[in-house]
């Protein structure tokens, strides 16, 4: 079963975090700033994603399962098996990493479901 709301949700983040270094990246090139840029925004998104997960709380990460079995740890082996084959040929490697941590933690968030933790709590 994919969940595409849950998916989405955890895939939108990591595509700000991408897109924010991207276009720091390409302002300035001093380290300083790309990380100052990546700290305020990984900060915004943590606050954001406590506020919403407490409103929803079928979003929080200990309320879900996987409907595949290792899945996420199969997926993670294989990005980590592309990003060693392939960081050495590509000439932005950093941008490259993001979207490999990316893929590593957004599509496995796809195949969960909702499960109540706490179910005598309202």
């Amino acid at each position: 079963m994919i969940d595409w709301k849950y998916g989405a949700y955890m895939t939108t983040g990591w595509i700000v975090l991408l897109a924010t270094y991207i276009i720091a990246k390409g302002i300035t090139n001093s380290f300083g700033w790309l990380f100052l840029t990546l700290g305020v925004a990984t900060i915004i998104i943590i606050v954001a994603n406590y506020f919403y997960e407490r409103k929803h709380p079928q979003f929080k990460e200990k309320n879900r399962t996987s409907t595949v079995d290792y899945l996420r740890g199969i997926w993670v082996l294989f990005i980590l098996v592309v990003y060693l084959a392939v960081a050495l040929h590509v000439t932005h490697s950093d941008i490259f990493l993001l979207t490999c941590a990316t893929l590593a933690q957004s599509v496995p968030a796809f195949f969960t479901k909702y499960t109540n933790s706490n179910p005598n709590k309202n």
